[in-house]
């Protein structure tokens, strides 16, 4: 059992859930109000886990400034290759649900309703303000060795909680699982999941190609792709969807890259500091998970509007979430987000949030860890191909000095 992956732990009891709850919707009635309380509970907290997370980061990067040239090129490379991605998200949810690129009547006031409510009060703009929060708190901590230390107290905090959302994420997602089947039948429910899993592998296809055909050949010198595959991204992207995980994943990776031939300062760097600020695939995703859960599950009108608001806050989300434990970080921010845009209330806006978290766990986040773990890689394999154009004769003498292709 020891031996068995989380993710298949989460799938079956998702599953069971909804086969439960679907079954005997009277009988768990109960149980399904009661985690629809405490899930409400957490997207009050999730604020806060937003300031927890992203402050220390913040705060890290700015006493970190001796780092130099290297680190700023990395930093930008992955706030460019996020946003491509979580774009790239933003126009496959647009065409295959085909929401429509010209605003249908009223959409464009609402879409300015909702800008006005972000800057003055409303729903969503508890998440915008969370942002400016950690950032205000990480560039004073930048400069207070006081107030540095006490975020870094509570990274410490919010990872030792982690450690126990893990234990507990299996029963967690039961509890969703039979939210989701007394809401919507044990046979809609588990037919919902198999179409996120579907669309999940989907866009993981659109991601490695958008790497391996276009970024690697054109901007990495990458003139080998079967080696390429053969060598780093066969055994990293399976070990990523296994543990589900890109920080577990990083001896690997980082091993999988000095075999390919990347140098040792540039591997050592990229893929640790990718693992906790790069989440390029999960942008990407979770872009596109709105559509399909807030049109397809909830019937909710969603057009392309709400995806533009949506879109950069994703991308901060999405470089501040490593630390915010599994399902409980970027799914339920991102859920969240969504929610509020849309300007659910209780007790849907609750039910929005759980499905949005069962239906992305398990086989999709698969998927989204195996493609954030392995674009850490290709960046690596970019920079180091890369390094003395960067760098001219300052680059640092390693122990291999050929490109790898």
């Amino acid at each position: 059992m020891r031996k068995t992956p989380a993710y298949l732990w989460t799938t079956i009891a998702l599953l069971v859930g909804i086969a439960a709850g679907g079954t005997l919707p009277h009988a768990l009635a109960p149980l399904a109000t009661g985690t629809r309380a405490i899930l409400s509970f957490v997207v009050r907290v999730t604020p806060f886990l937003v300031v927890g997370a992203l402050g220390p980061a913040i705060a890290t990067l700015i006493r970190r400034r001796l780092a130099g040239r290297f680190v700023a090129l990395v930093l930008g490379w992955f706030v460019l290759m996020s946003t491509v991605g979580s774009f790239l998200g933003l126009a496959m949810g647009a065409v295959a649900f085909r929401l429509p690129f010209q605003p249908p009547r009223g959409s464009l006031a609402g879409g300015m309703r909702m800008l006005r409510d972000i800057g003055f009060g409303g729903g969503a703009s508890v998440a915008v303000l969370s942002i400016a929060v950690s950032v205000v708190i990480g560039a004073i901590g930048g400069r207070s060795d006081w107030v540095y230390a006490r975020l870094r107290d509570v990274e410490r905090g919010i990872g030792r909680a982690g450690a126990s959302v893990g234990i507990a994420m299996a029963p967690l997602i039961l509890a969703l699982g039979v939210m989701i089947g007394v809401e919507f039948g044990a046979r809609l429910g588990a037919s919902h999941y198999g179409v996120v899993i579907v669309w999940s592998a989907a866009m993981a296809v659109v991601w490695w190609l958008f790497y391996v055909a276009l970024i690697l050949p054109r901007v990495g010198h990458v003139r080998d792709p079967v080696r390429l595959v053969k060598e780093y991204y066969l055994p990293t992207a399976l070990f990523a969807a296994g543990t589900c995980s890109s920080l577990v994943t990083i001896p690997v990776n980082v091993a999988s890259l000095k075999h390919y031939g990347v140098r040792d300062e540039v591997a050592d760097l990229v893929v640790p500091l990718g693992a906790i600020m790069h989440k390029g695939a999960s942008a990407m995703q979770y872009m596109a998970y709105g559509p399909l859960i807030a049109g397809s599950v909830f019937g909710i009108t969603l057009d392309w509007l709400h995806l533009l608001m949506v879109w950069p806050v994703v991308v901060l989300y999405s470089m501040a979430a490593p630390g915010i434990p599994g399902a409980m970080g970027l799914s339920l921010w991102t859920g969240v987000l969504f929610a509020s845009l849309l300007g659910l209330d209780d007790p849907l806006r609750t039910s929005f949030v759980g499905t949005w978290v069962a239906l992305t766990g398990g086989v999709p986040d698969m998927f989204r860890s195996s493609g954030n773990a392995t674009a850490d890689g290709f960046s690596a394999i970019v920079f180091n191909n890369n390094f003395d154009w960067f760098f001219g004769d300052r680059a640092v003498a390693s122990n291999t000095d050929a490109r790898v292709s």
